[in-house]
């Protein structure tokens, strides 16, 4: 089963990016523009045949980070909005070696080989990550959370 450990941004935060990014999509048909309800920021991928275990584990306790998304680039054939904050306590918590990891939302890929990639300015509003989640992606059917850990907002801003 392929699993990745991740967060999702709230609502607000995929609506702000969406109507950011709809002159840039008009723009670029030669992109495969990832569906909003997907966009999340990788902690971990556990692999194409991992199972569902203690994954979660490690973020009992944890901090509630706030961020933001900022900026955008590409690598690895997808065009990505960045994440501006302190996700790393996260990523370490999830078992990703850090000089390996970037935080970034994957929102388009290309079509075809050749591709000009677009800039997008974009900064959005600060959010607080409330949870890290367990989902199970398949191609054919999406994205299945199967079990989530809720972040300590003690100190965190609403």
């Amino acid at each position: 089963m392929r699993l990745f450990t991740g967060v999702f941004p709230p609502a607000e935060v995929v609506e702000e990016l969406t109507e950011a990014l709809a002159p840039v999509r008009a723009a670029n048909t030669d992109l495969r523009w990832v569906a909003p309800e997907r966009w999340h920021v990788t902690l971990r991928f556990h692999g194409d045949d991992a199972e569902p275990g203690d994954q979660l584990d490690a973020f009992r306790g944890l901090t509630a980070p706030t961020v933001r998304l900022a900026g955008s680039g590409f690598f690895r054939a997808v065009l990505w909005i960045g994440v501006e904050g302190p996700l790393e306590p996260l990523a370490e918590a999830a078992g990703t070696p850090l000089d390996q990891w970037r935080p970034h939302l994957t929102v388009a890929r290309p079509r075809g080989m050749r591709m000009r990639w677009p800039h997008v300015e974009f900064t959005g509003r600060e959010w607080t990550v409330r949870e890290v989640v367990l989902v199970r992606s398949d191609p054919a059917t999406g994205y299945e959370v199967l079990d989530r850990v809720p972040l300590s907002t003690s100190n965190a801003p609403d």
